[in-house]
């Protein structure tokens, strides 16, 4: 799905972290069209519904905007 949201919505990062029972996905985009194309893609929409009933109890989406970003490489 990663190489999917990438080469044809225009993804631009993707980031995920698990600790137990918990994960956080985060995917970065140039804007919100993009978003919605993908949330509304079918390949993408059938594999939410398996990970809704087979791995994941629940599913809380957030968009946000980086409003600054700033670090040392």
């Amino acid at each position: 799905m990663r190489k999917l949201a990438m080469e044809k919505y225009g993804c631009r990062g993707f980031a995920s972290l698990r600790e137990g029972d918990e994960e956080i996905a985060i995917s970065y985009w140039e804007n919100e069209k993009q978003i919605q194309a993908w949330k509304a893609d079918a390949e993408h929409v059938q594999a939410q519904k398996k990970g809704r009933s087979k791995w994941y109890r629940s599913c809380h989406v957030q968009v946000a905007k980086v409003v600054r970003e700033y670090g040392s490489i």
